[in-house]
This record gives structure tokens, sequence and C-alpha cells, in this order.
């Protein structure tokens, strides 16, 4: 009886980091496909954009930059893709993002998708003195612009202490690495949100149906162990580093990614079909797919890193977890791969 409560207690583990390991797997193609559309329509660079319009108190601006053409400038990269003309000759954030500190930093039919505070601060002031002339208060320098919420915002930062242009760059600085860091979280919970879309998309194309997995492995103990020796593989490699790469390789990495997934026997048609008789069997069939693909999706959205620990948790709780890798050793190269959902 206690080996058999044992051997229970192991394959729940295994079946656990099945589970993650898959989630892994889609995860990682996910992130690569997200962060190809995002360099291919420049979504960071509006972005912050966006942002610089929120902190210099334009937001009627935002509804302007927004349209399906512009995306496809932004895509081809052709001039006019962030539409900064149609701000207006008065609009403040159109002047400053042309200065010729943040212009510099893009090539020719981009914008930055960052821009250090110091910078943007700098190149705030300059347009600012260009403007209105050199040797006045900061105060004299904001009334002249015509944006009480701008100008009581900065003052408001200013505070009492000096009232010349380092004391406005300095305060500009501040608040745009405050406007910027809330800006930072919205773009991760769209991006998650993103995540989940594309994972959707895949779980339905490739029926990468998490409850029809699970069911999968809690049966087939050698698919379970199978996988839990290449969860322990990638545990030895580590996850690939996440950088900000390029959109063309970007889409590299999601079409390998893709073509690994592609030599396994999964997709369709799907095992949960298989005799299905009639509408009502097929409409409940069809539930458990979305519940499952739902599911993967889910997963998917909350990111490789996650997963790569959790993976690495469980298998230290199996008490089968990688050995560190020796210095003079070279860690394997791991393709992850979805397990199989055919019988």
């Amino acid at each position: 009886m206690k080996f058999y409560l044992c051997h229970m207690s192991s394959a729940y583990l295994d079946v656990l980091i099945g589970l993650s390991y898959t989630f892994l797997a889609v995860s990682l193609l996910c992130a690569a496909t997200r962060e190809a559309i995002a360099s291919l329509f420049q979504t960071r660079a509006k972005v912050l954009l966006d942002g610089v319009l929120t902190m210099l108190h334009e937001p009627t601006g935002k509804s302007r930059l927004r349209g399906m053409l512009p995306s496809l400038q932004r895509l081809l990269r052709l001039d006019g893709g962030f539409k900064l003309a149609h701000l207006g000759s008065a609009a403040l954030t159109a002047e400053v993002m042309r200065h010729p500190l943040i212009s510099g930093m893009a090539q020719r039919g981009r914008m930055p998708s960052y821009i250090p505070s110091a910078i943007f601060a700098r190149a705030f002031v300059s347009t600012l003195t260009t403007r209105y002339g050199k040797g006045q208060t900061a105060a004299m320098l904001l009334n002249q612009v015509g944006n009480e919420g701008l100008t009581r915002t900065l003052l408001a930062i200013m505070g009492e202490g000096p009232d010349d242009a380092a004391a406005l760059e300095n305060a500009v600085r501040i608040w745009y690495d405050t406007v910027m860091e809330r800006i930072s979280g919205w773009y991760k919970r769209r991006s998650q949100f993103v995540l989940f879309l594309v994972g959707l998309f895949y779980a339905a194309a490739m029926n990468i149906d998490a409850l029809q997995l699970a069911s999968r492995l809690w049966k087939d103990a050698g698919l379970r162990d199978g996988i839990v020796d290449k969860a322990q593989l990638v545990q030895v490699s580590g996850l690939p580093v996440d950088t900000v790469a390029t959109a063309l390789i970007q889409t590299k990495v999601a079409k390998v990614q893709a073509q690994e997934l592609q030599k396994l026997p999964i997709g369709w048609p799907s095992s949960r079909f298989n005799g299905v008789d009639g509408v009502w069997a097929f409409v409940v069939a069809l539930t458990f797919a979305l519940i499952g693909w739902v599911a993967t999706a889910f997963a998917a959205s909350l990111g490789s890193p996650f997963w790569f620990d959790g993976v690495g948790w469980l298998l230290a709780l199996r008490g089968t977890g990688a050995k560190p890798v020796a210095e003079t050793t070279v860690a394997p190269t791991v393709t992850i791969s979805l397990p199989t959902l055919r019988k």
C-alpha cells in the first residue's frame, strides 16, 4: 500500500512536470512570435510616444496617431508612420521628438523604442530655449508653453529650489522616469494579453489541448518518463537569454520553434473527436477542447521564466533535480518539443 501511494505521488509530479515542460515550450514560441510582431510594427516606440504625450499633458494627440495606415507605414518603414505632423505645429511632443538628440537615436522611418531620461530632459529644455530664447527662468519658459497642466506639474516637482534651466531639466527627468515606469507596467500587461492571444492561436492551430495532454501523460508512463528526462536537460542547458533582437531574428526563432513542434505527432485530426456521433456529442467534445486550448493559452501568457522555474521546482520536489554543470563542461543544446497527443 505504501509503495502504491509513493508511485501515485510520483505519477502526479511527473504529470505536472510534463505539463510545465509543454507550457514552457509553447510560451517560448509565443514569446518569439510576440517579439517579432512588436519589432515589425515598432510597438515599443509607439507606446513610448503615447507615454510622452501623457507626460506632456497632450493626451488628445493619441487618437490622431492611431489607425491601420500608420501601422502599415511603420511596418514598411515609411516616413509618417508615427504621424507627428498630425499633432499640429504647436504640439510640444512633436517638436521634442523631432529634436536631433532623439531622432538621431533611430533609423529613417523609425523612432527610438527607448530614450534615456537625461537625453529626453536635455532635448525638452533645448526645445523650449530654442522656441523662447535663453537666459529665462524655468517658470517663464513654462508659462510661454501655454500648457497649464505641464507647467503646474514641473513647477511642483521643482519646489522652492532654483528656478533655472538646470533645475527644469532635473524636474523633467524625474517626471519622465515616473511616467515611463507606469507606462512600462501598462505595456507588460498588454504584452501578457498579446501572449494569451498568440497562445490561443497556436493551441487551436496545433491542437495543444492541456486537458487531453494531462490525460495522455497520466495513462502513458513511458511518455511521462521521457518528458521528465527532457525537462532535466532543459534545466541543465538553461533558459534562452531574453534579449531585444531584431524582427528578423525573432521571426527566425519563432520559425525554428514552430518547425520543431510540427515534427511531433500532435495537431489535427484530434483523438478527442474520434467516434463522435451527433451534434450534441460534437458540441461537448468541442467545449472540452476549447477549455484545453484556453488553459494552454493562459499558461503561455505567464511567460517562459515562470515555467522554467516551475519545472526546476517540481524536479527538486521529485528528488531528481538536475545536477549543476561543471565549469569545464559544455551544456548540451536542447530543443524543446511537445509530447504526442495521439495514442
